[in-house]
């Protein structure tokens, strides 16, 4: 499917007036009235709204082009267009080239990141998927699949082969087409929008830039439901689209209606507007109110412009289609598309004989309109009843059962499809009334129940997919408490009590969550139990260890052990010595408890695993090794869960940014847990990662560090891929590192600089008035330096004013300033703010690798003096701009004036020079207009930076 490139939806604010032809989509936030949601659609691939909001929350998605590959299955061969939602690309579906299918093009929308941070975006990618695949039409442009790879989403739809409308009507029909050509287009455009009309979906953004016409000539309609229409800004008043951030909302204001531009809910009148408006412009080349909107077009008092062509029954109809009163505009394409329908001259001249027929359509779409009114309102009660504090609402989950099965099967779907709001909102109640820690509800059982009428809808249900996964974590991190709990009342020999922190009331509380859980079933509790039971009968307490008997077996009542201490206790005591081995129960010995403590230590590991609790995770391994005489292995299940657990936790530490803690985590395994490949593996992406990130945040690395970089990750690509691509997930994840990939990162690291040889470091060069310059590439230099000796150390300044020549080589350099015209290169540069000097030197640092400056004021009184007993007043001042200065005219600085001892030119006399005093401007030496004393090294002056026109400068630089 192709994509116009001047139809391509951009993400931009809406602010100025854009260009009046333009019909780009621009993505904006704008305000949402309370309480509106986004309808969402059903979920692909079983992907829940927490994993697409996972995605939805990276800042960056993977690097997706040409060449791309997605789910190994699509080849991405060349761009279609691209806009805000994301890029089109033209794709080769590689199961069907195995199949030897002749047409194995699909095209591929790919989300991209600009789009996905709306709160919605990723479920308006999937509605839009949705609800084309709802309107399947030949006329209709079809989508097959909505998915994702990786962090990319994308939907696969059909490739047409073509153009779309507007580009057709800016081409071929300018002033117009034809309506003999044009019938078959309007026609199926017609047809696409009463499909989708009878599905209850109203497009909402129908304009020339979602229609595309085939090769053959077919109109295809695309972009169904992308959104649903918001409240326009007072700026918005041409054709682009302007997204509702807080619905995903979507209209082009030059084709919404009235209504839509106040606000009003979505309904098929808005797009027999937007029809309309395509129509006129099909069959005259312009928009029927020169892309005004609504609003506009009813204040100014606009008509629409005649349509050669039409008879007025044509006419009227088009013109009522765009209509400003909803009411005149109605809600029915089919009586827009009738109303144009060319008609033969049989029709004309017997009208009566149709009198018939229609008296029997009237009654039939009564008949119609009748049966629909009915399921609307089946439809509208079911959905009222979802909705909260209604006296005859739902109150179970079996309720909302039963009143779906008394739909029919199009009542059923639109309740579950359009109202996936409002079920979401009622099963997120629902569980909230069994599952609550907060308040003391731990109905695990029922929240499980109602997540299973969730999966029965197949509806895309965000809020409730999000608890559910918060309620299994919070369920993980019950039980993990339970268990701590219950573990410390064994040790403490709390079995029998009644207290909150006794056994029974933990193993109710641990019921009531999870009736299956093995916690029910501790095998040493189950012990230390028949052996209080057992201590009370030998010690003579038969009541006692009767009562406590009933006590264990209400706790534990699958208890083989104990169901056998129950018969022991029922026999009469002169019996008790001869019963047989099946009739007692067999004395705890030291290898029972040791298997039961190490069943109950392995189950602790399992939930503490589960919630992450690794400190407990590592207590429970630990213990196991005491109890098995370091006898656990690296690889049994002890370790393995623990094993996991770290994982688990530098995974989470990646997530976050933390990539050190990250590789301590690991470390820490391997110093518990002991040698694992699983366990080195990590380690070494882990420290693979720290290093990566720690080199980029340098300001340069050497290159060896770099190709060592470089061989490190290749060997994890080599013998971690599936690690590695983990890692890099994470780690995006984290919102550091927006590259997508440490390889990216590495490829931008910065070398050090290898400093060249300091061409004015030579020794004996300084005081001798020979140059010295940097030379910056072939052919390349800075301007001519004198080394001027100074204590410790000495530095160079430019042998005369920075010229017009150095500035203008600048300015070819950066195409950050005019080259000078007519001007010689040899002149002083002057009437340039210090802003713009200070830009130069900045230039100068960094193609030479040594530091350009402006001099202070005590370098330039050192160089200008180069001896205590020198000074430019002994020079004749007006002489040294070649006797100019000696009439007060504009200099000729095609020639020099005197150098002084160490071969500096034109320090007075010629300019003034700017020096640095603290944080203040001065500028020295006089000028060509400055006269007798004026004219010295002490002549000095305050500046303000501006640009004046008898003001240049020169520039020092450090010698290394």
């Amino acid at each position: 499917m192709n994509e116009h490139d001047d139809d391509a939806t951009r993400v931009d604010p809406v602010r100025g007036t854009p260009r009046p032809d333009d019909d780009a989509t621009v993505v904006n936030p704008l305000h949402t009235a309370a309480g509106e949601g986004t309808a969402t659609a059903s979920a692909s691939r079983g992907t829940g709204e927490s994993g697409w909001r996972r995605i939805a929350d990276l800042a960056q998605g993977e690097r997706i082009g040409t060449g791309s590959l997605l789910k190994h299955r699509f080849h991405l061969e060349r761009e279609l267009g691209r806009g805000g939602m994301g890029v089109v690309y033209l794709a080769r579906d590689e199961r069907k080239v195995e199949a030897r299918d002749r047409d194995p093009y699909v095209a591929v929308k790919v989300l991209n990141d600009e789009f996905r941070k709306h709160p919605d975006a990723l479920v308006a990618l999937q509605r839009e998927a949705r609800r084309a695949q709802q309107v399947a039409n030949d006329h209709i442009v079809r989508v097959y699949d909505f998915d994702k790879d990786g962090t990319n989403v994308f939907m696969t739809m059909e490739y047409v082969e073509g153009s779309d409308l507007r580009t057709l009507i800016r081409g071929k029909a300018r002033d117009g087409m034809a309506f003999v050509d044009a019938w078959p287009l309007i026609e199926g455009m017609g047809e696409a929008l009463q499909r989708a009309h009878a599905a209850g979906i109203v497009h909402s953004d129908f304009k020339p830039g979602n229609v595309m016409v085939t090769t053959g000539g077919v109109a295809k309609v695309f972009d169904f439901g992308i959104a649903r229409a918001g409240k326009l800004g007072a700026d918005a008043g041409d054709d682009r689209t302007v997204f509702d951030a807080g619905t995903l909302g979507a209209m082009t204001p030059a084709y919404a209606s009235l209504d839509m531009l106040q606000g009003k809910p979505p309904s098929p009148a808005d797009d027999v507007y937007a029809f309309g408006c395509v129509v006129f412009e099909l069959l005259t080349g312009r928009h029927p109110f020169d892309k005004a909107n609504a609003e506009e077009a009813l204040a100014q008092g606009r008509r629409p412009p005649a349509v050669p062509g039409l008879d007025k029954r044509q006419y009227k109809a088009l013109c009522d289609a765009v209509a400003f009163d909803g009411a005149r505009r109605g809600g029915d394409i089919a009586h827009v598309i009738d109303g144009l329908r060319p008609r033969r001259w049989r029709e004309r001249a017997t009208p009566w004989l149709l009198a018939g027929g229609v008296m029997l359509a009237l009654a039939a779409g009564g008949t119609w309109v009748a049966q629909t009114q009915v399921e609307r309102h089946h439809v509208a009660e079911t959905l009222r009843r979802l909705a909260p504090g209604q006296a005859d609402g739902f109150r179970d989950e079996d309720g909302l059962r039963t009143a779906l099965a008394a739909l029919d099967g199009d009542e059923r779907r639109r309740v579950v499809v359009d109202g996936a709001d409002a079920i979401d909102g009622f099963l997120v109640r629902l569980v909230a009334s069994h599952w609550d820690p907060a308040h003391g509800r731990f109905d695990y059982p029922a929240a499980v129940r109602t997540f299973g009428l969730r999966a029965e809808l197949k509806s895309f249900a965000p809020k409730l997919d999000r608890r559910r996964d918060e309620v299994t974590h919070e369920r993980d991190e019950a039980l993990n408490r339970l268990d701590t709990a219950l573990s410390q009342a064994i040790l403490a020999n709390r079995l029998f009590g009644d207290g909150n922190d006794d056994a029974p009331a933990i193993l109710a509380r641990i019921r009531q969550i999870d009736p299956a859980s093995r916690l029910l079933s501790n095998p040493e509790l189950e012990l230390k139990l028949d052996m209080a039971v057992s201590d009370s009968a030998k010690a003579g307490d038969l009541p006692g260890a009767t009562a406590h008997l009933a006590v264990a077996r209400r706790m534990l009542p699958s208890s083989t052990r104990l169901a056998a201490r129950a018969l022991a206790l029922a026999q009469p005591p002169a019996t008790a010595s001869t019963a047989s081995p099946a009739e007692s129960p067999t004395s705890a010995s030291a290898p029972d408890l040791r298997e039961a403590e190490h069943e109950a230590r392995l189950e602790s590991l399992r939930h503490a695993a589960a919630a992450g609790d690794l400190a407990k995770a590592v207590e429970s391994f630990q213990a196991l090794r005491v109890i098995d005489g370091g006898a656990v292995q690296t690889d049994d299940e002890a370790a393995n869960l623990l094993t996991a657990a770290f994982l688990d936790a530098a995974r989470d530490a990646c997530r976050a940014g933390h990539w050190k803690d990250a590789a301590e985590r690991i470390d820490s395994a391997l110093t518990v847990i002991g040698e694992r490949d699983d366990l080195r593996r990590a380690q070494t992406r882990y420290d693979l990662a720290l290093a990566v990130m720690n080199a980029g945040k340098a300001p340069g690395v050497v290159p060896a560090v770099q190709d060592d970089l470089r061989k490190r990750l290749a060997a994890v690509q080599t013998n971690d891929p599936q690690g590695l691509k983990d890692l890099e997930a994470a780690m995006v994840a984290s919102k550091a590192l927006p590259e997508g990939s440490l390889s990216a990162v590495i490829g931008k690291l910065h070398a050090v600089p290898v400093a060249p040889p300091d061409p004015c470091a030579r020794r004996g060069l300084a005081g001798t008035a020979r140059e010295c310059f940097d030379t910056f590439s072939a052919g390349a230099h800075g301007p001519a330096l004198i080394v001027v000796p100074r204590s410790p150390k000495p530095f160079a300044m430019t042998r005369t004013e920075i010229t017009v020549g150095n500035l203008d080589q600048y300015c070819r350099a950066t195409r950050t300033c005019a080259v000078s015209r007519g001007i010689a290169p040899t002149e002083p540069a002057r009437s340039v703010p210090v802003a713009f000097a200070q830009r130069y030197a900045a230039w100068l640092t960094q193609v030479s690798g040594h530091v350009y400056r402006l001099p202070s004021d005590d370098e330039w009184l050192l160089a200008a003096r180069a001896n205590a007993g020198w000074d430019s007043k002994d020079v004749d001042c007006g002489a040294s701009s070649s006797g100019i200065g000696r009439l007060m005219k504009a200099p000729d600085f095609g020639t020099h004036g005197a150098a002084n001892p160490w071969g500096l030119v034109d320090l007075t006399g010629s300019v003034w020079e700017w020096t640095t005093k603290g944080r203040g401007l001065a500028v020295r030496g006089g000028s060509y207009r400055s006269g007798g004393d004026a004219c010295s090294v002490g002549t000095v002056r305050a500046s303000d930076g501006s640009a004046e026109r008898d003001v240049g400068f020169r520039l020092v630089r450090e010698v290394r």
